[in-house]
């Protein structure tokens, strides 16, 4: 009697103890346990520097840059018809071998620093004094020449002998072929007239009895030829 009533009094004891223990409430088990766990620790990372862009500084005129065309004056001046400047008084070109025009080629301008190819219209011409006792001096012929290119809106570009160097430098067989009549060492005065839809080179070569003009005027090659038709193959 006495050991039953023993182990009624260790139930009833251990009863609410029991019951606690299996009563937890999920929720705050969850939160103990996130609570206690500790959350894992980032790694100490040294950020990388972006990478330094290029340094943008304006490139130095070298003494192989070309001349700035953006730099001379729109002209809405009138130049008239192609090749816009004529030959001196008493100056003609008798001989049809004196006077070239190609609707499309390649003269080399020397711009100062160097020869720079221009492709476009292109009229090369000789003048011819008619009579000797009627000579125009270089200088007028200079002078003038620079008059009108100054009234049409146009500057001079360079004026001097052309270099040897220059000229070695395109190669002489390639420069000889598009400017046979200015050779080194020979005088020479570049203009150049921009319009807003046109760019026109001229180049004069002064001389007492002889003397030389090309004109450029820059554009695209005409496309003059074409696949041929299939129809056009069966008769042949």
């Amino acid at each position: 009697m006495k050991h039953s009533l023993r182990y009624l009094l260790t139930a009833a004891l251990l009863a609410p103890l029991l019951t606690g223990c299996g009563s937890k409430d999920p929720a705050a088990e969850t939160a103990s346990e996130a609570t206690t766990t500790q959350a894992p620790v980032a790694e100490a990372t040294t950020a990388t520097p972006p990478a330094e862009a290029p340094a943008t500084t304006a490139a130095a005129t070298s003494p192989d840059a070309t001349f700035d065309l953006s730099a001379v004056p729109v002209s809405t001046a009138n130049l008239g018809r192609f090749p816009y400047v004529s030959g001196p008084k008493g100056y003609k070109f008798p001989n049809a071998s004196d006077s070239a025009y190609y609707e499309f080629d390649r003269v080399y301008v020397y711009d100062g620093k160097q020869l720079v190819p221009v492709e476009g219209k292109v009229l090369r011409r000789q003048y011819r004094v008619m009579d000797d006792n009627k000579k125009t001096s270089e200088l007028m012929q200079q002078r003038n020449y620079e008059n009108l290119i100054n009234s049409l809106g146009g500057v001079q570009v360079s004026s001097g002998e052309l270099p040897r160097e220059a000229i070695e430098k395109v190669g002489r067989d390639t420069y000889g072929k598009y400017n046979a009549d200015i050779s080194s060492g020979d005088l020479v005065d570049t203009y150049v007239i921009r319009q807003q839809n046109k760019e026109v080179w001229i180049q004069v070569k002064p001389g007492e009895t002889y003397m030389n003009i090309n004109v450029i005027e820059r554009g695209a090659m005409p496309q003059q030829v074409a696949t041929i038709p299939a129809e056009e193959l069966k008769k042949n």
